[in-house]
C-alpha cells in the first residue's frame, strides 16, 4: 500500500512514502491494492494517471477524488493472459489544477531473472562397508606378534618352552604305545596309572611355566 502526503511541505506539495510498487502476477492474474491520500491543507482534486506502457495494466476506482483530509483510492492491477511476463511504469500524481505533478514507479509480473525454488531432492550418502582384513595386514600382524615373542621370552626361556612340549610329546607317544602293546602278562591295566602319572606331569610342568617364565608374570 503506498501512502501520498500532499501540502505538507506546503502548498500542492506532494510525498511519497515508498519510491516504487511492487505488484508480484502472472499472466492471467488479478490483483489490487490502495493509495492512501493525507491531506494537510485545503481541500484539493488530486488526479492520477499511468505511463503508456501499463495501458490495459492498471485501472483506478476513482482517477480524480476529492480530498478533504484522508482518502482510500483502490487501484486494480492485471495482467491480460497474451500480456507481458513483467512490465515496469510510473504512476503519476497531478494537483493545483495541472501545476505540480509527482510519480512514483510501479512493478508488475515477474523478472526474468527470477528463479522459481526447485525442491532438491536428498542425497543418499553411500554405505562403508569395512573390507575384510588384507594379506598385508595378516602379515603385519604376524610379524607384530613374532616381535611380541621375541621381547617377551628370552631364548633361554624359548628353550625350555621347546623342551618342555617335547617331553609332553614323548609323554603322549609313550602312553599310546603302553595302550596299544600288551606288556602285563596278568591281566594287570596300566591304562589308569598311565592316564594318572600324564596329568600329575602335565600339571607340574604348566605350574613351572606359570611361575618361572616371564611371558606369563607380567
Amino acid at each position: 500500500m503506498q501512502q501520498i502526503h500532499i501540502n505538507r511541505l506546503g502548498v500542492n506539495s506532494i510525498e511519497f512514502d515508498i519510491p516504487s510498487v511492487e505488484v508480484s502476477l502472472s499472466p492471467g492474474g488479478e490483483q489490487s491494492f490502495e493509495i492512501v491520500i493525507i491531506n494537510y491543507g485545503s481541500p484539493t482534486h488530486v488526479n492520477f494517471s499511468i505511463s503508456e506502457n501499463l495501458d490495459g495494466y492498471v485501472t483506478f476506482l476513482d482517477d480524480n477524488p476529492y480530498v478533504t483530509h484522508e482518502e482510500y483510492v483502490p487501484v486494480v492491477v492485471r495482467i491480460p493472459h497474451e500480456g507481458r511476463v513483467f512490465s515496469s511504469g510510473t504512476i503519476f500524481v497531478t494537483m493545483g489544477y495541472g501545476s505540480k505533478t509527482e510519480s512514483f514507479g510501479i512493478n508488475i509480473g515477474q523478472q526474468d531473472n527470477v528463479r522459481i525454488p526447485v525442491e532438491e531432492e536428498p542425497k543418499i550418502e553411500p554405505v562403508h562397508i569395512p573390507s575384510p582384513p588384507s594379506s598385508a595386514s595378516k602379515t603385519k600382524w604376524s610379524m607384530d606378534f613374532g616381535q611380541f615373542l621375541k621381547k617377551s621370552i628370552s631364548p633361554n626361556d624359548m628353550k625350555l618352552i621347546t623342551l618342555l612340549f617335547m617331553l609332553i610329546g614323548f609323554l603322549f607317544g609313550a602312553y599310546y604305545v603302553i595302550s596299544s602293546v600288551n606288556l602285563n602278562p596278568a591281566g594287570f591295566s596300566t591304562s589308569f596309572y598311565t592316564s594318572l602319572a600324564i596329568a600329575i606331569l602335565l600339571t607340574l610342568l604348566f605350574a613351572y611355566m606359570l611361575t618361572k617364565l616371564p611371558v606369563f608374570r607380567k
